[in-house]
This record gives structure tokens, sequence and C-alpha cells, in this order.
């Protein structure tokens, strides 16, 4: 799999799946911002699936080096 297909599906799963993403994109243009709980696991959610996808480009290089 293609180190962009898999950080993709790192993101879907941490972020795309909170409930506070679907409440931002449906509120999108509207100016009304979902409660402050729910954008701060949100933001949680962005911080796990970006350390997430730095440790898998952190291995994929590694295997580079290695091999």
């Amino acid at each position: 799999m293609a180190l962009s297909d898999e950080i993709d599906d790192i993101f879907r799963r941490e972020v795309k799946n909170l409930p506070a993403y679907v409440k931002a994109q449906g509120a999108a243009g509207s100016g009304i911002a979902p409660p402050v709980d729910e954008m701060n696991a949100l933001l949680m959610g962005l911080a796990v699936a970006a350390q997430r996808s730095f440790h898998l480009l952190a291995r994929r290089i590694e295997e580079l080096e290695s091999a």
C-alpha cells in the first residue's frame, strides 16, 4: 500500500469518525461552530493522526535505509 493511502487511512480512522468532524462538516460556512469539547476532541484526533503518520513515515525511512 502506498504511504499516502496508509496516511489517509490513519486520518480517516482517527478524525473522520469523530462526531465533531461530522458536525463541523455540516456547519461549514454557516458561522456556527460545534461545542468546545467536541472541537477539543477533533483537535486531539488530528494530533493523534499526525503522530501516527509521522511514526509511519519514520518506519518507512528506516526500512529504506536498512535495505
